[in-house]
């Protein structure tokens, strides 16, 4: 099988022209040699069926050029052929606000689209241009899911379990394996990756950054490729798999306050201080019940999303002194500035009440 894509020439020897001689095609076929109507050329990736008869409208193609002086700019051919010339995708950059943003996701009114391989995805950010990207994605049911092996430009993602399980697969990192409520994982920049499998419902948080980045295809690698390499680097950074069942917590004490529990992640040393991962819950009596008011990891950050795993809680705004319910599937972010989480506390919480936390620094540690 052989495909091509028709493009009408009512104009026959001036569109032969336009793609061989301005546009560099080369021609493969031409016929009838005597009075040519039709042709065959391949160009740039690209392969045409130049048409004299054909009843069809003109074509438009996108081409990819470095060429700043064609980047942005459109020629049309003497068969109405519209060449747009851009930049390459990952070039393209989409600007992105810095205006400094507190604000809270309602898991209620939350709103979906369907995304890569039919993944639903609710974007827990509010309404801009971030230079962040934050999402609550679910596959529904259990089974294969539709995936390839792909890879990111990102300079910063994870991915947090919120519910169900899925089995994964990492370039370098051994079999695939069992991706379980409550584990996390730092995807670094350029690893090779893939979804073999989603099993109950499966429910995941994503956070990425930044805004300007791109999802690549990757024909060649198989996965998994036979290799073990924990400690092999990408772009700087090591992949992890940070495991609920095994995971370190700590207690942090408060003066005026409810002591907490913190689960570590080690993502902010694996990922180069890129961004950190943390789960709070509160760790004081049952009976008291103290304000809890969680420390942030860096007061400077310039991006915190506080994502409400299990319980209840009345979440309490210190600057606005405001005070609203929060439940399971909410989210709380901080965008361009940590400010309002300053202070910010959690009263009435149930006793299985967790968070989970994704701080981006104002400036990558050296």
């Amino acid at each position: 099988m052989k495909v091509l894509l028709l493009v009408p020439s009512p104009a026959f020897s001036e569109g032969l022209a336009f793609f061989h001689d301005e546009l560099g095609f080369t021609i493969e076929k031409i016929s009838p040699a005597e009075n040519p109507s039709l042709a065959e050329l391949s160009g740039h990736g690209l392969t045409i069926c130049l048409d004299k008869n054909a009843d069809a409208g003109p074509v438009s193609l996108r081409v990819v050029t470095e060429d700043m002086n064609l980047i942005g700019t459109t020629k049309v051919g003497p068969n109405g052929t519209r060449i747009i010339f851009s930049a390459k995708g990952s070039d393209v950059k989409l600007p992105t606000s810095k205006e400094a943003v507190f604000a809270f996701g309602d898991a209620g009114h939350a709103q979906w689209t369907t995304g890569r391989a039919d993944m639903l995805y609710r974007d827990l950010l509010p309404a801009g241009s971030w230079d962040y990207v934050a999402s609550h994605i679910k596959i529904a049911g259990s089974g294969k899911v539709p995936d390839w092996v792909h890879y990111h430009d990102a300079d910063f993602q994870i991915i947090y379990c919120y519910k169900g399980a899925a089995k994964l697969v990492y370039e370098d990192q051994g079999d695939p394996f069992m991706f379980s409520a409550g584990d996390c994982v730092l995807q670094p920049p350029l690893i090779r990756h893939r979804v073999l499998e989603s099993y109950d419902d499966l429910e995941v948080i994503e956070v990425v950054a930044p805004l300007n980045h791109s999802t690549f295809t990757d024909h060649m690698m198989g996965l998994p490729t036979g290799k073990l390499e924990p400690e092999r680097s990408f772009s700087g950074q090591h992949f992890i798999w940070n495991q609920s069942a095994t995971r370190r917590w700590d207690t942090v004490n408060k003066l005026g306050g409810a002591s907490f529990q913190v689960g570590e992640t080690g993502i902010s040393q694996a990922s180069g201080y890129q961004g950190g991962v943390r789960i709070l819950r509160p760790a004081g009596s049952p009976v008291t019940k103290e304000p809890f008011t969680p420390f942030l990891k860096d007061p400077r950050a310039n991006f915190t999303l506080w994502f409400i795993l299990t319980g209840t809680a009345d979440c309490h705004e210190q600057s606005e002194d405001s005070t609203r319910s929060v439940n399971g599937g909410d989210a709380i972010v901080s965008i361009n500035s940590s400010l309002g989480l300053v202070g910010t506390s959690f009263q009435n919480y149930s006793d299985d009440f967790t968070v989970l936390e994704v701080q981006l620094p104002a400036e990558v540690m050296e």
